[in-house]
């Protein structure tokens, strides 16, 4: 069942980053804290936090 704050959120899907590197860190410390919340990354470099 679609909502209205999904269709609201919707409507704004046009305005998200979709550059293709968007999952690699931007700041110095940023892959550290990455890697202390979620894990190391896959094959693809993505932070998953799969299996933690």
């Amino acid at each position: 069942m679609t909502t209205p704050r999904d269709i609201e959120e919707l409507e704004h899907m046009d305005e998200v980053d979709v550059h293709p590197d968007v999952h690699r860190p931007t700041e110095a410390d940023e892959e550290e804290v990455l890697r202390r919340l979620y894990g190391e990354p896959d094959a693809d470099g993505i932070f998953r936090g799969e299996g933690s």
